[in-house]
């Protein structure tokens, strides 16, 4: 697409947080609307606007309209993850058991697999209008499919809006966690590879983040078990303290295997924390779930925004690796901070809008 509309870098950079302001835009809107309408009903219609978003960015005849409709695109993306997190809430409310963390796995598992078919489709010299439209349709087939297994909620409309202080105090914290780990997941997304080019050469670079990507997963196939037996608060608190040691230990030692060893590890504790912290965030704000999730998702969203540039900055003046310490300090401060998923978050409750 770059090369296809003679884009230099520096733009190139500024059309790509046209996305993200989408998202950012959407999400509150979203919110209000999962409240009137259901979550299920709101995650069969975002679903449906993402299948037609996807393949409009290839439709690009310039910077301008490039940025529109990749606005467009991360406003169906950030809508679906607000509808589809609240209705996670109420499916895991109705199982009676933990569940989030398996299903951000399948969110880790679809990236992995959108980065192979993206890998495919430049083998064989498929271009971005087709492959972003079998993607598409990819998408569309298996919605048709599982849409209509959501579970119906009730709406908000019979309830009284709760205040501010209601809804904003019980998410203070856990919005300060959001922001921390999806930071830290930010910085190792776009630092990573910067990093072991530097220390150990372009050929092992991208293992980093792959590496990282590859244990988040796995670890997220395990995550509700652990949130089940250890309670939100112990498993964040182990989790975060995991990923700061490994992280720690990476700059610390310097070599290539136990830079790799320490971004593996980083991803296993970072894995389970954020689905959490929407688990507990859905079931803290008085039967509006959507109004919890939507606030740790946009303070979470605008940490994974904020960390790469920061962490660019002290980069800049100082070292990468001082800069990489910034996402261990946060992971350090996730785990002092762990204790407060502790009240009122240790049972599913059944009222959340089921």
């Amino acid at each position: 697409m770059q090369e296809g509309l003679h884009l230099t870098v520096g733009t190139l950079g500024s059309v790509l947080l046209s996305a993200a302001a989408g998202a950012l835009v959407a999400m509150p809107v979203t919110s209000r609307l999962v409240g009137t309408f259901g979550s299920a009903r709101l995650t069969r219609i975002t679903t449906g606007l993402l299948c037609v978003a996807v393949p409009l960015p290839a439709l690009a005849w310039s910077a301008l309209t490039l940025a529109l409709f990749l606005f467009v695109y991360g406003a169906a993306a950030g809508a679906m993850d607000i509808a589809m997190n609240t209705q996670a809430v109420a499916v895991e409310a109705s199982a009676g058991r933990r569940v989030m963390v398996g299903f951000h796995a399948l969110f880790s598992f679809g990236g992995m697999t959108g980065a192979m078919i993206g890998s495919i489709a430049i083998r064989i010299s498929l271009g971005p209008s087709r492959h972003l439209a079998f993607v598409a349709a990819m998408m569309a087939a298996l919605a048709a499919i599982v849409c209509g297994m959501l579970i119906p909620d009730q709406c908000d409309r019979r309830r009284g809006s709760p205040s501010i202080r209601d809804l904003v105090l019980p998410l203070i914290g856990l919005g300060t966690i959001s922001f921390c780990i999806l930071l830290g997941e930010g910085a190792m997304a776009d630092w990573s590879a910067v990093y072991l080019n530097q220390l150990a050469g372009l050929a092992v670079a991208p293992f980093g983040y792959a590496v990282f990507s590859l244990t988040m997963a796995m670890g997220r196939l395990g995550g509700d078990w652990f949130h089940e037996h250890l309670g939100p608060s112990s498993t964040v608190r182990w989790g975060s303290g995991l990923a700061a040691t490994g992280l720690a230990g990476a700059l610390c030692f310097g070599t290539t295997a136990t830079t790799l060893i320490g971004f593996a590890i980083v991803g296993c504790g970072f894995s389970a924390i954020f689905p959490i912290v929407c688990s507990v965030a859905g079931r803290r704000t008085h039967n509006r779930p959507q109004a919890g999730v939507s606030a740790v998702a946009m303070t979470g969203y605008l940490g994974f925004l904020v960390g790469p540039p920061a962490i660019g900055f002290l980069a800049q003046a100082y070292s990468l690796r001082l800069a990489l310490g910034l996402v261990a300090t946060l992971s350090g401060l996730t785990c002092l901070l762990a204790g407060i998923l502790r009240v009122g978050s240790e049972t599913i409750s059944m009222d959340v809008g089921v």
